[in-house]
């Protein structure tokens, strides 16, 4: 097998449907460093896990955009933010130590398993009411109406902001993840430093709110935190907080992941009656989905060290990319990895959320809002079909995430 014979995954028609390219890569060559951008690609469920278990070794303070740029941030879009804005900072899951512990212990305050349990009933709640907007339709766009807007009237409730905003969250967060794609163009980078820009703006001002009259949301427990030496978040750190970890990875993957569950039960009939007949495999369901259609396809780490994953000599400052859409479909760790089985022991042993220092902060409330939203969509309907005549779904560009364009849904009610 030569570099030939396997499609470049930074190809965006090759991004729609990876899943042939990572079965052939574990088969052939499990560390595959990518010609185009030197990159080692890990595929397997064994490698994979081994890096995750050395945040040392294998660090995760690497920046997606700096690599799209040729290994600098576009200064164009640096003097965007330090001119007009806040330059943002990592976030927690592109961060080493020592910064990695001050953001991590405080979003570890916010997504206890007892304060997820409290926000459910408002979860469920936010569920039901985009759903009694649809009670009407039979035939909807699903991604649009339901899987968007879900997770963030969520995230907006947590964060203490109206949620009449929501279609101008919406935008701003597309505008902090596009660019992690990898696949933007210079000129929409830049649109999208403006629109992050406006964002801050928007966020500064209800920083100054909440200092004067602090309530019972995340903006002000961000702003009455204290690390152990007694610090204070600054603006900058509160506006990469409030931004990107809370505001955008509380809701993309997310989105991601129902959208993805939803075209999972079109595809698989017989798992669509299974969990329609029997509400209690909702839950296996979630996990089967996060593992097959994992919503982030892979992650970043750079050697800090002279060493080696599956005999290939990696030296200090090598890039890997931890595709965790290849582990989570690995056949020697998942029989028939590329099905849905609602009887697979142990569903929630995936990668999708990572594993180790960098496992996903907010994995807990990803899985609940998933279950609220699948419980009361099979309350609701009994089944879901295609819409005819309307396009084949497809994914949006990214060697990042993989986030449905849109999905056309026919509701069935019970």
């Amino acid at each position: 097998m030569t570099d030939k014979d396997i499609p470049d995954l930074m190809n965006a028609e090759v991004q729609q449907q990876p899943y042939a390219v990572y079965r052939e890569l574990q088969t052939q060559c499990p560390v595959y460093k990518m010609p185009s951008n030197d990159v080692c690609l890990l595929v397997n469920d064994q490698y994979a896990r081994e890096v995750l278990r050395q945040p040392d070794v294998f660090l995760s303070g690497v920046n997606p955009m700096a690599l799209a740029d040729g290994g600098s941030v576009d200064q164009d879009i640096i003097d965007i933010y330090q001119n007009e804005g806040w330059l943002p900072l990592s976030s927690c899951s592109t961060t080493d130590l020592p910064r990695h512990r001050k953001v991590r212990r405080f979003l570890e305050t916010l997504f206890t398993a007892e304060r997820v349990r409290q926000a459910t009933p408002m979860i469920d709640q936010a569920a039901a009411e985009l759903l009694d907007t649809l009670s009407t339709h039979t035939n909807i766009a699903f991604v649009q109406a339901f899987a968007h807007p879900f997770p963030m009237v969520v995230i907006a409730h947590l964060l203490g902001v109206p949620t009449t905003d929501i279609a101008q969250f919406k935008r701003w967060s597309d505008a902090i993840v596009e660019p992690f794609s990898m696949m933007a163009s210079r000129q929409r980078r830049i649109e999208c430093a403006r629109l992050v820009v406006d964002m801050q703006h928007y966020f500064a001002a209800m920083i100054t709110e909440r200092r004067k009259k602090p309530g019972d949301d995340f903006i002000s427990d961000a702003l009455a935190y204290r690390d152990e030496h007694g610090e204070a978040f600054d603006m900058q750190e509160l506006m990469t907080l409030i931004t990107i970890d809370l505001l955008a990875s509380g809701n993309e993957t997310t989105t991601a992941a129902i959208g993805s569950g939803m075209k999972l039960l079109l595809e698989d009939r017989a798992v669509m009656a299974a969990v329609s007949q029997n509400p209690a495999l909702v839950t296996t369901f979630i996990e089967e989905v996060l593992r097959v259609e994992s919503p982030v396809q892979g992650m970043f780490r750079q050697c800090s060290q002279i060493t080696d994953v599956g005999g290939v000599a990696l030296q200090a400052g090598d890039l890997l990319n931890i595709r965790f859409g290849a582990a989570n479909r690995d056949e020697t760790r998942y029989p028939n990895a590329a099905r849905i089985d609602l009887t697979r022991k142990k569903p929630g042993g995936h990668l999708a959320f990572g594993m180790g220092r960098h496992v996903c902060v907010g994995a807990a409330l990803a899985r609940q809002e998933m279950i609220s939203a699948f419980r009361l969509l099979f309350t609701r309907y009994r089944a879901f079909d295609w819409v005819p005549d309307t396009p084949e779904p497809c994914y949006q560009p990214s060697f990042f995430g993989r986030n449905l364009d849109e999905l056309h849904v026919r509701l069935l009610p019970r």
